[in-house]
């Protein structure tokens, strides 16, 4: 049985979308959770209440309260209480609308549904999911529906800093009216995606809306020097390290790498080589996207130290090139093959080398708990990590060592960030 509430129990819900009066995270945004198996809407929090409704596999839903089992959701049609194990909360992502005009705002995936209202050219809003027939379930501010999937397109960030001696405060539209969801430190690294009326959409790990585009600075580079640590945290700041990873990408390891990493929230910096970059450009945007930082480690491997100056141009230049067509970005860090480096090299960079204080020769002798042994031994505030995305050795052995450096008070960075 499936009922339809009346247009005034519909109009409600709209009103308290617009109102910012439903549950909300701590983004500032509508809760959403997916429907993970076709349920039954009770009335009450009960299955002794009246039936009411069902909500079919895939229907994303509002989520208003949730007690001991049950959960309050509404939708424009129907309201009630489903039990909590039907449903699964999602994360966005960040789109940028393309359609030229905007794009209308539908209460279900239908060119015929009720309109929630207007999402405009150039807007960043945030995508939950998907439907059938070319739909995404989308949120701007507090309003949420469905829109064309092709309106949309996932957009490329760069990297910026927040320059604002007090911080800047985050908020939930590009507006000075919109909701403040809290202050961005001054110097946190962000990843910048649009500019709009004076306002700049960026992610700094889970918080992500807009800050004054005037409060956003590039993130200079360092200098040509080379480094084999990082800085110190000041007393009493959590301990970093960078863990850094050599010659991919490859098709088959890089993306289990990925995917622990993503399971631990630890970020990374990959050394790629050129040709390897050419071959699996789809795996380099993953490692972009995901927001790791991607190095330059030449076109070919080669020693830099024995090559003429030409020589290292054309080792060097080709794998910037090569990373601009995948992502759009230059590199940001450089690491020479076998860490050999001289004055003749070191004349040819405008980014930093970056070696290693930790060398895990995960290469040498595929063995994941002698990594993590390598690991064990050396480990301490501002260490750089050597392993290769080549090996799936290393792959299998990172999340022990992912594990261990977390129990000992580690945070993941990536060599820029541990450079500051």
């Amino acid at each position: 049985m499936k009922k339809f509430l009346p247009f005034a129990i519909v109009l409600t819900f709209m009103m308290c979308i617009l109102a910012g009066q439903l549950s909300v995270n701590a983004e500032g945004s509508v809760v959403i959770h997916k429907v993970v198996k076709d349920t039954v809407i009770f009335e009450e929090a009960s299955t002794n209440s009246a039936e009411i409704g069902e909500l079919s596999k895939g229907s994303f839903v509002s989520v208003t309260k949730v007690s001991k089992g049950w959960t309050h959701i509404q939708t424009p049609e129907q309201e009630g209480y489903v039990t909590s194990d039907a449903l699964v909360k999602l994360k966005s992502e960040g789109y940028l609308v393309i359609q030229k005009g905007g794009t209308t705002l539908f209460t279900a995936p239908s060119q015929h549904a009720q309109h929630v209202g207007q999402l405009y050219e150039g807007r960043i809003i945030y995508v939950y999911g998907t439907a059938p027939g070319g739909w995404s379930f989308v949120q701007y501010g507090e309003e949420i529906g469905y829109v064309a999937t092709n309106a949309l397109k996932k957009p490329a960030p760069t990297k910026k800093k927040i320059n604002a001696v007090a911080g800047a405060e985050l908020r939930l539209t590009a507006s000075p009216d919109g909701e403040v969801l809290g202050t961005l430190p001054n110097k946190t690294n962000v990843q910048y995606y649009i500019t709009l009326a004076g306002w700049a959409y960026v992610e700094a790990g889970d918080q992500k809306g807009y800050v004054k585009a005037s409060e956003l600075a590039d993130i200079q580079l360092i200098d040509n020097k080379v480094y084999n640590k990082g800085v110190p945290v000041a007393k009493g700041a959590k301990k970093r390290v960078a863990l850094t990873f050599d010659d991919g990408p490859d098709a088959k390891v890089t993306p289990q790498i990925l995917a622990t990493l993503k399971k631990y929230d630890a970020k990374a910096t990959f050394f790629m080589v050129g040709k390897n970059v050419s071959r699996n450009a789809a795996i380099v945007k993953q490692v972009y996207e995901a927001g790791h930082e991607i190095g330059n480690h030449t076109l070919s491997h080669k020693k830099l130290t024995t090559l003429s100056i030409a020589g290292v141009k054309q080792e060097v230049n080709g794998t910037s090139n090569a990373i601009y067509a995948a992502i759009g970005q230059y590199p940001t860090v450089f690491r020479p093959p076998y860490g050999a480096t001289n004055d003749q090299v070191r004349s040819v960079m405008t980014i930093p080398s970056i070696l290693w204080s930790i060398d895990t020769l995960d290469w040498k002798h595929h063995n994941p708990d002698k990594i993590l042994a390598y690991v064990k031994a050396s480990v301490k505030d501002g260490s750089i990590i050597l392993m290769h995305d080549i090996h799936q050795t290393t792959a299998n052995g990172l999340e022990n060592v992912i594990l261990y450096l977390q129990k000992q008070g580690y945070e993941f960075v990536t060599v820029s960030e541990i450079l500051q």
